[in-house]
């Protein structure tokens, strides 16, 4: 299953940039795992009741019918495999335009709406992108080495065999003797070295050097995922192997506390450790949701806050906008003029339109400003007064 990132919002920024006279197709739908829903086949006909959708807003767009045809042929390609269709999660993310196509599973659920624009809708992404919306687990323990990608609602595996094995007992081939657990004299190759163990190295020793050089193993490869995120880490499993990962991990923002695992109990158990991990994340979370907003209350009314969208949008194309509340919701329509440098918003879409809240949060979110997403993790900031953004400006 494919994560998201920022990374892969900047990929679909730069192909929508540059794929010229082209309409954006996103299509989001609500999936399950498992159950009558998967059985029946429920995603597959609301997915496919999307796809025409889409048809008809290209129509409406004047788009030739043999161009709407190429523009859906992904669709129609998605529609078509059934292992695809075995293996959801809570919700569904397609992007096509001319010439391109990408698709994402996602950890939670998304609403049923199809958008054509002339780009790409990220709105109902915003959880997984925001300050609050998403974090890791990672579980260390000897008969399970896990990685899941987590919201404040569900938990998911995610693979890492291609370079983790399944346990620490067989990442590490402890030698036992007997009922001392002594190491017998052997090599073990690790990440490419040669570590002799024998007579004078005592158990302690050996242990500590091969679950040394795992972690770093461990490491580099879960950077191929973690390389360039900011979520929270939550380390689960025994303290000694926590806290040598914790030490010699290159990621940089791993929960200072771990989830103890009751081997017999949490490990099979996705919901337990999800449960566990939530109460170390969702404080650290919620106080940087504080944290940001002590920080817009300080200085609202003196010229660097607002609450209009359309001032909002235009700062946040400038790069101005720091931190940004929002509060996701109905599509607020508008345009950025780049001759006058503002925004207008329209009363009903017009051809052309953007959601000028999603405008903002992805300008923000690409210039290295942080979204938080209101009512998401307990924060109820935005909404509560009718507006649905409050944006701190750099200067």
């Amino acid at each position: 299953m494919a994560l998201i990132h920022k990374k892969d919002i900047e990929k679909l920024l730069h192909v929508q940039n540059s794929t010229q006279n082209a309409l954006c197709i996103s299509i989001f739908i609500p999936t399950h795992r498992a159950g009558k829903e998967t059985l029946n086949g429920q995603d597959h006909i609301l997915f496919k009741n999307k796809v025409r959708e889409a048809k008809a807003l290209l129509e409406r767009h004047d788009v030739p019918e043999t161009e709407i045809e190429q523009y859906l042929k992904p669709a129609e390609e998605l529609l078509n495999d059934t292992n695809f269709w075995r293996h959801q999660a809570e919700g569904l993310a397609v992007f096509i335009t001319k010439g391109f196509a990408a698709h994402y599973t996602l950890p939670f659920t998304m609403p049923d709406v199809v958008y054509v624009l002339n780009q790409f809708y990220f709105t109902p992404l915003l959880p997984l992108l925001s300050q609050n919306g998403r974090f890791f687990v990672l579980c260390l323990n000897r008969d399970k080495v896990g990685f899941y990608e987590a919201t404040l609602e569900k938990m998911r595996p995610i693979d890492i065999s291609g370079f983790a094995p399944e346990s620490l007992s067989k990442a590490l081939r402890f030698d036992v003797r007997g009922n001392d657990q002594d190491f017998t004299t052997s090599t073990t190759t690790v990440n490419g070295t040669n570590i002799v163990h024998g007579p004078g190295s005592t158990k302690g020793d050996e242990e500590h050097e091969r679950v040394r050089e795992f972690v770093n193993e461990l490491d580099n490869g879960l950077q191929t995922i973690l390389h360039d995120a900011h979520e929270p880490l939550v380390l689960a499993g025994v303290d000694h192997y926590c806290a040598l990962y914790r030490k010699f991990s290159k990621y940089k923002n791993i929960v200072p506390q771990n989830v103890p695992v009751d081997e017999n109990a949490d490990l099979n158990n996705t919901q337990a450790l999800h449960e566990k991990a939530l109460a170390l994340v969702k404080p650290l979370m919620q106080q940087n949701h504080i944290d940001s907003l002590d920080r817009y209350q300080n200085v609202a009314g003196t010229g660097v806050t607002s609450e209009d969208i359309a001032t909002v949008a235009a700062e946040a194309v400038h790069g101005r906008v720091d931190t940004l509340f929002i509060a996701p919701g109905q599509p607020v329509w508008g345009t950025y003029n780049s001759v006058a440098a503002v925004a207008e918003i329209h009363d009903e879409y017009q051809r052309g339109d953007d959601d000028l809240v999603n405008l903002a949060a992805v300008k923000t979110l690409s210039q290295g400003g942080k979204v938080f997403v209101s009512n998401y993790n307990g924060m109820g900031e935005v909404s509560d007064n009718g507006t649905n953004v409050k944006a701190l400006f750099r200067y």
